[in-house]
């Protein structure tokens, strides 16, 4: 299917939200990015803190300290990992590869998706389809369906595990055997997990092995999303072709140092999951009991919401922006349509005062 020209906004510009507003960052409730609530690590802060001193010289170019902390925290050799500026920049990245090493065609993107695939691949000269998943289906792939669209001839498959905006998970056994009809088809996959730490699931250590690209993200589980760092792990030849890719000094000291800092700091990723089993839950509870509103079972740290009746994103948006609070519209995501949109899970009293004004605003 040919993909929709329709704008994709990215969530999470407070910024804008504050001009447009004229309120506080403080006074701004944000549903719209999905990152945890609960801050960085505070060992992540200490080591900011600690690594101000370390700013005047240049980055280490290696990242030899956060390439040691990653291989041992995920037990993948070393050189199968490459730190860089957040996920995004390596989604940019791999299509300036894909001519290089890999079969020329169209690359195919599961959809609904983060709108930096189609462009990144747009802006290497690399045309783009969506291989859209239907409601019908809980926006689940059907591998006989996948096949026979692959076996049309394509370059690359790109796909996010857990799905964003959707939040379905696929277990470890189907991610595989995607993989594995990928390379049946000579399609290089790869696997975007940039929120698979909410999740579990990862098949980093497989993709070394398979000839998948696995991307990871730092920004969102750490709350790391300002300081930008993400890593790829993928087999040694895919590594190298990359690093010839990467800017110089692509990652900064302080997230290398925040990025080594988190790794380590045991104790946030237990809170972490604790906060995320029962918050979430919560919250899936109080937007299924507003009347209009349909929420979406997740296994991320967001939830996708389809408006049912009398609303629509758009609209919903517009009404709580006025009350402080964003939210995710996603009508311009292929696959998708005018009711849907998406919300983070943040802290308790956040999400009760979402629930409360969304009760409200559909009530009216």
């Amino acid at each position: 299917m040919t993909r929709s020209k329709k704008k994709d906004i990215h969530g999470g510009n407070i910024w804008e939200a504050k001009r447009l507003s004229s309120r506080p960052l403080s006074k701004i409730l944000d549903f719209s990015a999905s990152i945890n609530p609960l801050g960085p690590p505070k060992a992540a802060i200490k080591a900011i803190v600690e690594g101000i001193r370390l700013v005047p010289p240049y980055p280490d170019p290696a990242n030899s300290s956060l390439k040691k902390a990653l291989s041992e925290f995920h037990g993948i050799p070393a050189g199968n990992i490459l730190p860089a500026n957040g996920s995004t920049e390596l989604i940019y990245l791999i299509p300036r590869l894909i001519p290089r090493l890999f079969s020329p065609g169209k690359a195919l993107i599961i959809e609904p998706a983060f709108g930096e695939y189609a462009k990144a691949l747009a802006l290497s000269g690399i045309t783009s389809e969506g291989f859209v998943l239907s409601e019908d289906d809980g926006f689940r792939i059907d591998l006989a369906k996948l096949d026979k669209r692959l076996s049309k001839g394509c370059s690359t498959l790109f796909m996010a595990n857990p799905a964003n905006p959707t939040g379905v998970l696929y277990c470890e056994d189907e991610v595989l055997d995607i993989i594995r009809l990928c390379r049946r088809r000579g399609v290089m996959p790869v696997i975007d997990e940039a929120f698979i730490d909410f999740s579990g699931g990862s098949i980093m250590r497989q993709a070394v092995m398979s000839g998948a690209i696995v991307l990871r993200s730092m920004t969102k589980h750490y709350a790391l999303a300002g300081l930008r760092l993400g890593y790829a792990v993928a087999n040694k030849r895919i590594i190298d072709g990359l690093s010839r890719l990467v800017p110089p000094w692509s990652v900064n000291t302080l997230a290398s140092l925040s990025g080594v800092a988190s790794l380590a700091d045991k104790a946030y990723i237990e809170r972490t999951a604790e906060w995320l089993s029962v918050e979430r839950d919560n919250l899936l509870k109080g937007l299924s009991s507003i009347e209009g509103l349909e929420p979406l079972p997740s296994s991320a740290n967001y939830i996708m919401v389809k408006a049912t009746a009398r609303a629509d994103a758009a609209r919903l948006k517009e009404s709580l922006f006025k009350k402080g609070i964003l939210i995710r519209d996603l009508s311009a995501f292929n696959g998708l349509g005018p009711g849907f949109f998406r919300v983070a899970v943040l802290k308790r009293d956040a999400n009760r005062r979402l629930v409360y004004m969304l009760r409200e605003i559909m009530r009216d």
